[in-house]
């Protein structure tokens, strides 16, 4: 039996839909609008469309990075043999981050992208926690996306030849597992797009940008620099807008502008904060301690930072949150509520000002509370606590959030009777929240870090 010819106003919608998905295969940012329903910030549509091999990616925060990075790797799934000449019936997308919480955001956001979409979702063919195989748009292969935390080691990155290459809050990898990890890319001829807000003047992120052009035009990298504010929601977001207000200059300066700071005499180095980047997990059985930051005026935070002990006595970040108020009743409602989910054993609260009203109120309800004094020797005998805790790769960071970039912002001094002083240019509502939970376990045997001059030196021993 012969089929009905197609009517002409069929004909005509054929017609359009392949030209549509010619025009989508040589416009990540067209497909973008046309298949994932997602316009592309102008902004961001270069950044999208390029189709240069080394893509460094710098911006702060709020951009549309994720979601950009996203697109670029879904169109690239579909489209893959027209991307790259390497690619036949097989093609590898793996997503790098330094942790798995951190990987699984930019793979859940592509899954999100493929799944809320009726003609894409019919050409997924595996759909798991990391992985997501989809066949491509002319059926005769299949791209597999996958995700992947670096880890300390980066051997989890190993065994693969992928064709794209996304690392994703590169700032935080370690160069050591990029320079082992990039090269399995050299046979594929492979897309590497390194996407972060930038941390230091240091390691492969910072590297790349400052090799990448235009700044050097005989560079291999292609930068996009992209700053928060040039994100037209943000002026629409009172949120944003008053998280803005209450940033220091130097937060303001890496976090929205997208800056690289010269971050020098640290009291706890990039790369130890670096080094304690993990998504390993306690063990055996785990005690539980708090440390409460209250709020000194409108510019701080009360910040509860909640910490594991494992029985080999290596600290575990596990949850951390910040609210703009210093309301002690509602502080210490909050910190019983925290005290009933993790089985808290002891919370301490800097009871220094607001804290003492604080310490006081909590006692009466029964909570575990304990007060600390921030005198100047207590500070610094904290301080050095946590300073052993890194050096000796016993606390384990899994998010990279502002804990992390205040801590990189802490400044060692020193008295004239070698009293160790913690200074800060930014706050440090949650390093101080960080150092209070850490204040039950000991960082190790002895204090790596007395460098004081010569001149200082000879004044206390003569």
């Amino acid at each position: 039996m012969k089929m009905p010819r197609p009517t002409t106003q069929e004909i005509t919608e054929r017609k359009d839909f392949l030209q549509a998905l010619s025009d989508c295969a040589k416009s990540p940012s067209k497909f973008s609008e046309m298949f994932l329903n997602h316009k592309v910030f102008d902004y961001n549509k270069r950044y999208v469309d390029c189709d240069d091999r080394f893509i460094v990616y710098r911006s702060g925060r709020q951009v549309g990075k994720t979601m950009s990075t996203a697109v670029k790797a879904v169109h690239f799934a579909f489209f893959a043999p027209l991307m790259l000449k390497t690619v036949t019936t097989d093609c590898t997308i793996v997503i790098a981050a330094p942790t798995q919480n951190q990987a699984t955001i930019m793979f859940d956001r592509i899954r999100s992208l493929i799944i809320n979409n009726e003609f894409l979702k019919g050409y997924i063919v595996r759909n798991t926690q990391s992985e997501m195989w989809v066949k491509f748009l002319n059926n005769e292969g299949m791209s597999k996306i996958i995700t992947r935390a670096t880890g300390e080691t980066g051997t989890t990155l190993r065994g693969y030849s992928p064709h794209v290459i996304i690392a994703d809050e590169c700032s935080f990898i370690k160069t050591s597992i990029l320079r082992a990890f990039l090269p399995s890319g050299m046979a594929t001829q492979a897309r590497v797009w390194l996407t972060s807000t930038p941390f230091s003047k240091s390691g492969y992120f910072y590297e790349a940008c400052m090799n990448s052009k235009p700044k050097n035009p005989e560079g291999m990298w292609t930068e996009f620099h992209v700053k928060s504010l040039e994100n037209p929601l943000i002026q629409e977001d009172p949120t944003f807008i008053e998280e803005i207000k209450r940033l220091t200059k130097e937060e303001y300066v890496q976090e929205v502008e997208g800056e690289f700071l010269d971050i020098g005499n640290a009291l706890i180095p990039n790369s130890l904060i670096m080094d304690a980047i993990s998504d390993k997990i306690p063990k055996g059985r785990v005690r539980y301690y708090m440390g409460v930051d209250v709020a000194r005026s409108g510019m701080d935070e009360t910040v509860f930072t909640i910490v594991g002990v494992d029985e080999e006595d290596n600290v575990y970040v596990m949850h951390v949150e910040a609210e703009a108020q210093s309301n002690v009743v509602d502080v210490c409602g909050r910190i019983g509520g925290l005290v009933a989910s993790y089985r808290i054993e002891t919370v301490y609260i800097d009871e220094t000002g607001l804290g003492g009203g604080l310490v006081d109120l909590g006692r009466e309800q029964g909570l575990p509370i304990r007060g600390i004094v921030f005198s100047l020797q207590e500070k610094a005998t904290l301080y050095k606590n946590l300073r052993l805790l890194f050096e000796n790769k016993r606390i384990k960071l899994k998010d990279i959030n502002k804990l992390i970039y205040q801590l990189s912002y802490l400044r060692r001094e020193y008295t004239e009777t070698g009293i160790m002083k913690i200074r800060s240019d930014e706050h440090d509502d949650y390093p101080d929240s960080l150092v209070l939970a850490c204040r039950a376990v000991e960082g190790g045997d002895g204090w790596h870090l007395l460098d004081m001059t010569d001149g200082l030196k000879k004044a206390l021993f003569g």
